[in-house]
């Protein structure tokens, strides 16, 4: 059984792979601030050259399955 995800907190995307829906960047998501009195959740994807793009959670998207195999280890 998979992680439950809950989008209107922001609950279960830390570690996920997704992408940036506009400049359709790929990283891991490396931070979650959970939603609270009324403001969307936002999270910080980590890229794999190391920088960091921040947003709220409807700018990114789940990766498809071939975007997950060709992303590398996050090297902390």
């Amino acid at each position: 059984m998979g992680k439950s995800k809950i989008p209107a907190t922001g609950e279960g995307y830390l570690g996920e792979i997704m992408v940036h829906k506009i400049s359709k960047a790929l990283g891991v998501v490396d931070h979650v601030t959970l939603a609270q009195a009324g403001w969307p959740p936002q999270i910080a994807l980590k890229l794999p050259d190391g920088s960091i793009k921040k947003g709220k959670l409807s700018d990114f998207r789940d990766a498809s399955a071939r975007e997950r195999a060709s992303i590398k280890p996050v090297e902390s």
